[in-house]
């Protein structure tokens, strides 16, 4: 199995800051790349990031810089933690700075807008020189995950043997990472959960309760799995695979989810407008992916649940108009 001498990290968010912690654990050098000088400050000073992650100590073997060429030189495993809107631009950013043969693994959740590439897919296209790309995900709430509670991932790699060295790379005792073949169901999965999140939160917001709640999240997993199927996913995957169901369930349940509460908002009465003004610049990346039913619908893959949330965010149906399609589809 092939051991790692350095990665790199782009993004030092609370995500990418507590996987730069994870990955210290079985790689001797790590890298991080952040955007912002106050977060390299704030590492270099006090070894937390007190921006992203506050409270959490940094090892001192993992080095935070804003220059992309030393953060990325000869990494051989390089984890893109950026909003999937900007993967593209950051790549080409550092196209130069990679090595060939390096694995390149997505650690955000989305899909392109308008488009509709999955981040494997823009990876490749951008970074022709690495050896294999793909994602990973799972219930994964970042300080949780750096404080060392126990979590579980996945990672699918476009190459069965990266995907078994990428794996290992990040398993610790308390954080599982399995390897997978299943770069589509991964992808998608992680793209359309937040969406489910929405619809979760929009129970919430109109006081349906937990009875109605578990119906909608157990059809969006369904309408995730038949999403995924019409674009290749392998049908194993959703049930072998933990960390896919464990990851929407989070997001679904969470307090802290933005998806969650941005439905229950919109379940309460608020506007798509309001809802979205109150998470103050803040990113709901169900609402940035939830076009893409209108594909599933050209593709005539029925998505009851995703559609109604679509047409309610575009003003062509009211929340309770909204509620009888979820239910009745």
């Amino acid at each position: 199995m092939r051991k790692f001498n350095k990665a790199a990290v782009v993004g030092a968010g609370a995500w990418g800051s507590a996987l730069s912690i994870i990955l210290s654990r079985n790689v001797k050098g790590v890298s991080v790349w952040a955007r912002e000088t106050e977060v390299v400050d704030s590492v270099k000073n006090t070894r937390m990031n007190s921006v992203f992650l506050p409270g959490v100590e940094i090892p001192e073997s993992v080095e935070f810089s804003s220059d992309g060429t030393k953060v990325l030189e000869g990494a051989e495993l390089i984890v893109w933690v950026v909003p999937i809107h900007f993967l593209q631009a950051t790549i080409e950013s550092f196209s130069s700075c990679i090595s060939g043969g390096a694995i390149l693994v997505n650690a955000g959740k989305g899909i392109e807008t308008g488009t509709w590439r999955r981040p494997s897919e823009i990876l490749a296209s951008c970074a022709p020189q690495a050896s294999a790309v793909g994602s990973m995900m799972g219930p994964n709430i970042a300080f949780e995950v750096a404080q060392g509670k126990y979590a579980e991932a996945v990672v699918a790699l476009n190459s069965h043997a990266a995907a078994l060295d990428a794996a290992a790379a990040f398993c610790t005792e308390t954080f599982r990472v399995r390897p997978s073949d299943d770069v589509v169901g991964v992808e998608i999965g992680a793209a359309l959960k937040n969406i489910v999140a929405l619809a979760a939160g929009f129970c919430d917001g109109m006081g349906l309760g937990a009875n109605t709640k578990a119906i909608v999240m157990a059809r969006g997993f369904q309408e995730i799995y038949r999403a995924a199927a019409s674009l290749g996913a392998w049908s194993d995957s959703f049930v072998k695979e933990s960390a896919i169901l464990g990851d929407v369930l989070t997001t679904c349940m969470s307090p802290d989810s933005r998806n969650r509460t941005t439905g229950e908002r919109l379940g309460a009465g608020m506007s798509v407008a309001e809802a979205l003004k109150r998470l103050n610049g803040r990113v709901c990346a169900g609402f940035e992916t939830i076009q893409i039913c209108r594909m599933f619908e050209k593709m005539q893959i029925k998505l009851p649940i995703m559609s109604a949330l679509c047409d309610l965010s575009e003003g062509k149906i009211d929340r309770r108009t909204c509620l009888k399609h979820m239910l009745n589809p």
